[in-house]
């Protein structure tokens, strides 16, 4: 029987799982008894001692759970806001990320960090940030991007239970999703891109929302094109084996991203594709611009790649009549609520 249930309380329903499983497991962060959208909400009544609110130092939080992580404890931190965690880049980037490499390999930094990243309604260029790709440039993280809610449950628990420091990039836009997802405990690979459609025409290559609009996008084309949908999963490292397999087969290549092109995810996907592949046309990376994001809604209606943008990418590529249709206010501006099958 199918259990619906939304991104943020499949997170909520790990962490919680999490706690009561292994006495190792703690959560910090700002706001973190309050709720964090949900993700955490009534977890400090049932584990006072154990899902902490901190002081307004993203720094020095980061720094303890590092400090935790390294004595054997198995610390979750949470930062509501992309552009909040670069105060504590220091301690992922240099300390987290570099520890075990330094001390031979016997010292490991079981450290988890979920990062909320910002497309929302009206926050502007400060509070709307991706920076996917600049965490996963850094060496010495895993980075994964939950797409479903299936995967944020999945993803959360493998991030917990690996000796290494993995950060979980979740996109807010997404937090509203549904999904059947079990109530079990599961594991979920942090290293494996999947496979979720099956197609012989053209390789289509997502993450995190852009995954969710290139869901939506197909349900506009029909049967007219068989697409092959791959979501990345893993920006750190990117699982290029499972990608190059599918771009062997259909020879067409569209990479989606939902932040600016330059330096991005799917520069680094298409790089990858070819050293090694021949296509039969060049392969494209459907983007944001290279500008920062606006905060107008007339401004932003223009910005993000929409499903309908996607739909005519992938008809363009395949020389098919292009969609023609206009999305309302909500469609363009307001975070879906959509169940994703």
């Amino acid at each position: 029987m199918a259990r619906i249930i939304k991104y943020a309380d499949a997170l909520k329903e790990a962490t919680e799982q999490l706690l009561l499983r292994d006495k190792r497991v703690f959560v910090l962060g700002l706001g973190v008894p309050q709720g964090a959208g949900g993700t955490t909400t009534d977890l400090a009544k049932k584990y006072p001692h154990r899902v902490l609110d901190t002081p307004t130092s993203e720094a020095a939080l980061t720094g303890l759970a590092v400090g935790a992580a390294m004595s054997g404890l198995r610390p979750i931190v949470h930062h509501d806001r992309v552009e909040f965690s670069l105060l504590a880049s220091d301690q992922m980037f240099t300390q987290a990320a570099k520890w075990n490499y330094m001390f031979g390999g016997g010292n490991p930094v079981p450290l988890t960090v979920r990062i909320v990243v910002g497309r929302q309604w009206g926050n502007g260029p400060q509070h709307s940030q991706a920076l996917y790709a600049m965490y996963g440039a850094v060496r010495g993280l895993k980075v994964v991007i939950p797409s479903t809610p299936h995967m944020a449950k999945g993803l959360l628990i493998s991030a917990v239970r690996d000796p290494n420091p993995v950060l979980v990039l979740e996109p807010r836009w997404l937090y509203q999703t549904k999904q059947d997802v079990p109530k079990r405990m599961f594991e979920v690979p942090l290293e494996k891109a999947r496979v979720l459609c099956k197609g012989k025409d053209l390789t289509v290559v997502a993450y995190g929302d852009g995954l969710v609009d290139s869901l939506q996008a197909l349900e506009l084309i029909g049967r007219k094109i068989s697409v092959e949908l791959i979501d990345v999963v893993s920006i750190n490292p990117i699982d290029h084996d499972t990608i190059r397999k599918s771009v062997m087969k259909t020879g067409r290549l569209l990479c989606i991203d939902t932040t600016s092109e330059a330096f991005g995810v799917g520069s680094e996907i298409v790089a990858g594709v070819m050293k090694s592949c021949t296509l039969k046309q060049r392969p494209v990376v459907l983007a944001a611009p290279n500008v920062p994001c606006p905060t107008s809604t007339i401004l932003t209606a223009n910005w993000y790649p929409t499903k309908v943008d996607i739909a005519n990418a992938i008809l363009r590529a395949m020389k098919k009549p292009m969609v023609k249709k206009t999305l309302t206010f909500a469609e363009l501006h307001l975070a879906p609520s959509y169940t994703i099958v």
